[in-house]
């Protein structure tokens, strides 16, 4: 499988791509800010078609989140989101100084855990750190936390 590494992507491919696997697809204009205020991006391309994608927002001091991990389900199970996440870290790294230490963070999709262990990370809870937690707010008027 020959795919080519990109940087870009638009919010449709964004969107399409979270489709792909079940992810709520987002409106046309927070897939494409979410995109452009990525501090890196990465998408490998099959041709044309993006196949799979990852993001990164970084604070240049330690914290770096990992988000939006996705590989279309007919290029699952080939490494293709292990270079991925290998390649997003690789980004902060070198954007960072020798001997500083990146504390990189993720909330992996259900059962998703396992591939993430492979990788280095640790499931929460554990001996040091509690579960990791959202709220997803609907902005508007009479708009509450939704659970």
């Amino acid at each position: 499988m020959e795919l080519q590494l990109s940087e870009y992507l638009t919010g449709e491919e964004y969107n399409q791509l979270r489709a792909s696997v079940g992810w709520e697809t987002l409106t046309p204009r927070q897939a494409r800010d979410g995109i452009r205020h990525s501090t890196f991006l990465v998408a490998f391309r099959d041709g044309e078609k993006p196949v799979a994608m990852g993001r990164v927002l970084f604070d240049y001091g330690f914290t770096a989140y990992l988000a939006d991990i996705i590989v279309s389900p007919d290029y699952q199970r080939q490494g293709l989101g292990s270079k991925v996440v290998r390649t997003l870290m690789d980004k902060v790294q070198k954007a960072s100084d020798p001997g500083d230490r990146i504390m990189f963070i993720l909330g992996a999709a259900l059962g998703k855990e396992p591939f993430y262990q492979t990788l280095g990370f640790q499931q929460r809870p554990n001996e040091k750190e509690g579960h990791g937690m959202t709220n997803w707010v609907t902005v508007g008027e009479n708009a509450k936390s939704n659970p």
